[in-house]
């Protein structure tokens, strides 16, 4: 059985002195946002991969077409659901309900513009933009107010007019900027450049991704790990010695337990 191609065509409509767009007469920024902006949509704040999606533009106002590995077109299928109904940006990826929210507000500044999101290959309908849509976050609210302990290396901190804090998540890799104001910083009387630190936030959380926003940092807390690095050396050495004459320590431990 041939398995089905899952693609899916974005659209932009648009005129140009009175005569729709084309692939021939789009303007080279709206080419570079518009195609950026389906890049957007496609990878959502998980950054998926799209090395493996290829793309063809297509005639028919501008139509850029993608065709999507499995993976992708699976992680896509929910979202593209909950845009069946009009309420909904509340429900789906933030980076997603963020191009969704650029197309329309387009659409509504001007009504020769218009877009539109075509599944090929999955069970959902067409999803159109335009002056007389309303897309708008209904009654899940996305991003609720947390307070969390971040655990990470201070890359950067300070500003001339805006000051915060840029760390380096430990457990992720990721760098987050973290808004504070110039006394506080002023004020530590240790240097936090290039250190590990526990810091206390206060933010805004996606409920369904775990994304953090408008992080403002509320205190450095004391973080001081100690160890004597020679002495847990010299004790991993003794606990080998130890146990060298045990062909299977863990054998030995369930015998010792009485299990089998």
């Amino acid at each position: 059985m041939t398995r089905k191609m899952r693609a899916l065509e974005f659209v932009m409509r648009d005129r140009l002195d009175g005569v729709d767009i084309t692939p021939q007469t789009i303007g080279l920024s709206r080419f570079n946002e518009f195609n950026k902006q389906a890049e957007d949509f496609i990878a959502g704040s998980e950054r998926l991969r799209t090395d493996d999606v290829h793309v063809a533009i297509k005639e028919g106002s501008y139509v850029l077409k993608a065709v999507l590995p499995i993976a992708i077109a699976t992680a896509l299928e929910g979202d593209l659901k909950a845009l069946q109904h009009q309420d909904s940006l509340g429900e789906i990826d933030p980076k997603r309900a963020e191009v969704i929210s650029k197309w329309q507000a387009r659409s509504k500044g001007d009504p020769d513009v218009a877009f539109e999101i075509r599944p090929q290959g999955m069970d959902v309908n067409p999803i159109e933009l335009n002056v007389e849509t309303d897309y708008r976050v209904g009654d899940v609210v996305p991003w609720v107010k947390v307070e969390k302990y971040l655990f990470g290396m201070v890359t950067d901190m300070g500003g001339v007019n805006k000051a915060n804090v840029h760390i380096r998540l430990e457990d992720t890799g990721q760098i987050v900027v973290v808004g504070t104001n110039q006394d506080y910083l002023k004020d530590q009387e240790e240097n936090r450049l290039y250190h590990k630190v526990l810091v206390r936030v206060e933010a805004e959380q996606h409920f369904k991704t775990g994304q953090l926003r408008k992080l403002r940092l509320l205190s450095f807390e004391d973080y001081e790990p100690r160890y004597d690095e020679a002495a847990l050396d010299r004790f991993a050495q003794e606990g080998r010695k130890a146990w060298a004459d045990v062909p299977d320590a863990g054998k030995w431990v369930r015998e010792l337990r009485g299990g089998s």
